[in-house]
């Protein structure tokens, strides 16, 4: 209706309406330009430190300890910059330190993972439970994409898959296509070829080490083979050092060690193995190291 009035009208009219058109945009003209126009600011860039996916386990039938020192099992930034967890040697007693290793995506690679995480429905808040399976941890995948961050978290997930042990009760369909397509996505989070990467893996080098202190269980006349020597602690009271661990069965207190004082431990801590005992003020602790991550800080 709108195309056939305007073909009906008036040439006359139209060109009036044309020439007081012209005679705005003349006036306005005459005026001159309040100012120059700049160029429109470009979009503010993304933090490089802001995670956009990450996989960690939660809970499960672990040590204390071991909840302390958890590490996530793949982080990856929004420069595309990832961090792994490396394989250790098959000795004991292990290394001190975990063995973190960085690497960093394409674009290309990077755009893709977020393209299959819309793909498979995966922004958005939800809990995928499995009965049956006693004492097994969530494993958790935190999304932060277009602003809005969405956390899915699935019970079970690697012991459950491809059908190993069956639910006590029927799991709805949607719950079993939801936790499919969580494991579909981890498994080509942490399974991206090497023609995915633009550099080689290398160690990560943190620049903050976040350390649990526990008082050092010791056995006098101990004849089991792993006895070893102290190592002195060199950055005074490890007993007073840090803050409490609220609520830890163990009595764990935390502490934050950075610069300096990184760079005076750092040769101890790579020497030390997981049976190492620290002396501090002519008492004994056990340490637990939690490198911290990009976007980490404090206890």
């Amino acid at each position: 209706m709108f195309r056939a009035a305007f073909r009906l009208a008036r040439p006359a009219a139209l060109l009036a309406v044309a020439v007081m058109a012209a005679a705005c945009v003349g006036g306005a003209g005459a005026a001159g330009p309040s100012g120059p126009v700049g160029p429109t600011p470009s979009p503010k860039p993304e933090d490089p430190d802001k995670v956009i996916f990450r996989v960690s386990w939660e809970g499960g039938f672990v040590t204390p300890e071991m909840l302390l020192g958890r590490l996530p099992v793949i982080a990856v930034y929004a420069d595309g910059r990832t961090i792994t967890l490396g394989p250790v040697p098959a000795i004991f007693p292990g290394p001190f330190m975990p063995n973190l290793l960085q690497q960093t995506l394409s674009r290309e690679a990077l755009d893709s993972l977020i393209q299959l995480a819309r793909d498979k429905d995966l922004l958005k808040d939800v809990k995928y439970d499995f009965p049956g399976i006693a004492d097994a941890a969530d494993t958790v995948l935190e999304i932060n994409l277009d602003g809005q961050s969405y956390r899915l978290s699935a019970y079970a997930l690697a012991e459950a898959a491809d059908g190993g042990v069956a639910p006590a009760i029927e799991v709805p369909p949607a719950d079993v296509a939801g936790r499919a397509a969580m494991r579909e996505f981890i498994d080509a989070l942490t399974g991206m070829p090497a023609d995915g990467f633009v550099d080689e893996q290398h160690p990560y080098a943190f620049d903050a080490l976040r350390l649990y202190v526990i008082k050092a269980a010791i056995v006098e006349n101990s004849e089991f083979p792993g006895e070893q020597p102290p190592i002195a602690w060199p950055l005074g009271d490890l007993g007073a050092a840090g803050e409490r661990v609220e609520n830890s069965p163990v009595g764990a207190r935390c502490l934050v060690v950075e610069g300096d004082d990184l760079a005076t431990i750092r040769p101890l801590l790579e020497d030390a193995n997981q049976l190492s005992v620290f002396e501090s003020e002519g008492e004994f602790y056990s340490l637990i190291p939690r490198p911290l991550y990009p976007d980490e800080s404090g206890c």
